[in-house]
Order: structure tokens, then C-alpha cells, then sequence
């Protein structure tokens, strides 16, 4: 049964959040403030942990920056929830590294659906932050075992990454198909920047995850047929965010290519994309070209919400936005070699 620290001075709003949870198969362990929280953390195994923010002896803002600076325990996900109109002091305990966070009085259904998409993050990033640990332990077996092990054990980065990206596939409306396009035509884009072949094959591998973070997006919004809200808009975009914290916990290139394409391959060219409003050449070469293939390939597909573009109309967008959403040296390396990425498109088109 997995675990979840509830932390709230409250003892009413503990017990009806503590009432959802059990519902759902959860074990709840409670503390009153955050003093409380960091010692049972000490003790006991934690798969998610629910923090209010204004509490005596400890407030939340202090547990929880105790909690993000520990090696041992900043991979646990961490959910603010508070009844706070001030939308500073949310945002002060995101900045100091919470996931993300709930209001009160609770809306039960999307409660329990962060509750649970909050636990299957921290299960993926356990698995990324294993993955050195699984290789040390299976060299020392002395056995035919070991052989096979350790080859499946060396292959298990990019297994994993196939794992995720195929995660994230079954949360979305998107394709096998769609991911694979945009890995192959971006490694066929940094190859014209003269990549070298090494980090060719990195963003091959790496360009597929680039959404992996919908896996942190409740499904009525993911799968909503139609336009988001402003609202919804904005939680969505915490996607990037949710992506990069699950492939950074670990520095290999691979990962470390995967996490920075999926904080970045929403920025544009003219500051005014997300996360971080980065602009022109703060954006790293890797989420721009990315970003061309990835609007690119989604145009001329057909989704739930919309009909494909012609191939016309789509270069056509492609071009206007030169210079605003895309990196103008990629719109005409992208213009210059679009028979050779169509021919890409086409050989991948029914995956």
C-alpha cells in the first residue's frame, strides 16, 4: 500500500482528505506541521506528500525546502494544498520546489486523479533514479544470468526512455507514429547543423520524450475535446516543467538531452512561449528544432480536436512564423531539405 504524508494543522481538513485517500487504497500518515512532516520522513517510506502551508512551530515554506535540498527526499512529489487566495505565497512554495498544489475545499474527482497521476511521477523518477544502482548490482552476479542481465541492463536508458515515451502516448491523443516522426526528422535537421553523429543519435532517442510530462496532466483536461480555458491553458502548460523534473534527476547525455527538450520545445524564437519566456539564443538549439518538428508534424496530422492542414497551408504557418515562434535559421534549413523530412514523414506514417 503506498503512503502519503498529509501534512495540515487542521484536524477537519485532515479528516476529509484523509477520507478521500482511503477510499482510493492509500495509507495516510498525518502531521500538523512541518516539524512533524520532516520526522516522520526520517522514519518512514513516503510516495507522495500533501503540505499546507500556514501552519505553527513549522510552517510549509520551511518543510518544504528542508524536504527539495535533501538528496534523500526531493524526488517525492509535493503537492501544496492550501485554502490561500494570495496567489504569491503558492507561487513562493512552487519557486522553492513543490510539484504543484491544490486549493480547499477540495474537488474530490480531481483530487484523487492529481493525487494519483502526482504518485505514477514519482514512480517514473525512482525508476530513472535506479537505473545506476540496477547496473552495479547485476555486474556482480557471476553466472550466465549476469551475461544476459547485463546486456538487457546496458540497453535499459533507452529502454526506459521507450517505456516513457510510450507512457505518454496512452495519457495523449497522440500516435506511436508521431513520436517516432519527430525523432527521425530532428535528427535529420541537427545532422544539417553538423551535429556530430553521436549527438545525432541522442536526439533521435531523446526528441520522442519531449511530452512526456501529460503523464502529470489530469485527463479532463488532457483529453479534452475542444479549446482549454485560460485556466486549463495554464495547467497544461506545467507539462514542460512536470517533463523536465522526471529526466533531470539523473546527468547521463541522454537524459540530460531528454529533460532539456522537454523544458524547452515550447519557447519562442520572440520570448513569448513557456516556461521560462526564453528568447532567441537562450533557447537551446536542441528544443527549437524540436519545436519546428514537433508543430510541423502535429499540422498535418488529424486529432480529435481538429482536422490535418494541407501540406500547403501548414509550410505556409511553418514560414509566417519565422523569426516570432520558430528560429529562422531552422524555418530555411526546414524549407531547403522539405522533400528529404516529407520522405521521413511518409516511410513513418502508419506506425
Amino acid at each position: 500500500m503506498q503512503n502519503i504524508l498529509l501534512c495540515d494543522d487542521e484536524l477537519m481538513n485532515r479528516k476529509v482528505a484523509s477520507k478521500i485517500l482511503n477510499k482510493e487504497g492509500f495509507n495516510i500518515l498525518e502531521a500538523k506541521n512541518g516539524q512533524e512532516a520532516i520526522d516522520i520522513l526520517k522514519e518512514r517510506k513516503v510516495d507522495l506528500i500533501l503540505m499546507d502551508l500556514m501552519m505553527p512551530v513549522m510552517d510549509g515554506f520551511e518543510a518544504i525546502s528542508i524536504i527539495k535540498n535533501d538528496d534523500n527526499l526531493c524526488t517525492i512529489p509535493l503537492i501544496i494544498i492550501s485554502a490561500l487566495s494570495d496567489k504569491k505565497a503558492i507561487h513562493m512554495g512552487l519557486r522553492l520546489g513543490a510539484n504543484e498544489y491544490l486549493t480547499k475545499p477540495y474537488d474530490i474527482i480531481e483530487f484523487s486523479l492529481r493525487v494519483k497521476n502526482a504518485i505514477k511521477l514519482g514512480t517514473y523518477q525512482r525508476m530513472i533514479n535506479e537505473h545506476k544502482e540496477i547496473l552495479e548490482q547485476e555486474v556482480t552476479k557471476k553466472t550466465q544470468e549476469l551475461q544476459i542481465a547485463l546486456k538487457e541492463v546496458q540497453d535499459s536508458e533507452k529502454d526506459i526512455i521507450s517505456i516513457l515515451a510510450k507512457t505518454a502516448e496512452y495519457r495523449d491523443n497522440e500516435t506511436s507514429a508521431h513520436t517516432i516522426r519527430v525523432g527521425e526528422m530532428a535528427a535529420f535537421i541537427a545532422k544539417k547543423f553538423n551535429w556530430s553523429d553521436k549527438d545525432v543519435e541522442l536526439i533521435r532517442l531523446a526528441a520522442p520524450m519531449h511530452d512526456i510530462g501529460k503523464v502529470g496532466i489530469a485527463d479532463k483536461i488532457l483529453l479534452k475535446q475542444g479549446k482549454l480555458s485560460n485556466m486549463e491553458y495554464e495547467y497544461m502548460k506545467q507539462h514542460a516543467f512536470i517533463g523536465y523534473s522526471i529526466l533531470s534527476k539523473k546527468k547521463t547525455p541522454l537524459l540530460k538531452l531528454a529533460a532539456e527538450i522537454a523544458h524547452t520545445h515550447h519557447e519562442k524564437h520572440n520570448g513569448q512561449g513557456y516556461p521560462r519566456a526564453l528568447k532567441g539564443d537562450e533557447i537551446p538549439l536542441s528544443g527549437a528544432i524540436v519545436s519546428i518538428v514537433d508543430v510541423f508534424d502535429a499540422l498535418l496530422s488529424q486529432r480529435p480536436y481538429k482536422e490535418a492542414y494541407s501540406l500547403d497551408k501548414t509550410i505556409q504557418i511553418i514560414k509566417e512564423h519565422s523569426g516570432s515562434h520558430f528560429h529562422p535559421d531552422l524555418v530555411d534549413i526546414f524549407i531547403d531539405f522539405l522533400d528529404e523530412i516529407l520522405e521521413i514523414r511518409a516511410k513513418i506514417n502508419n506506425v
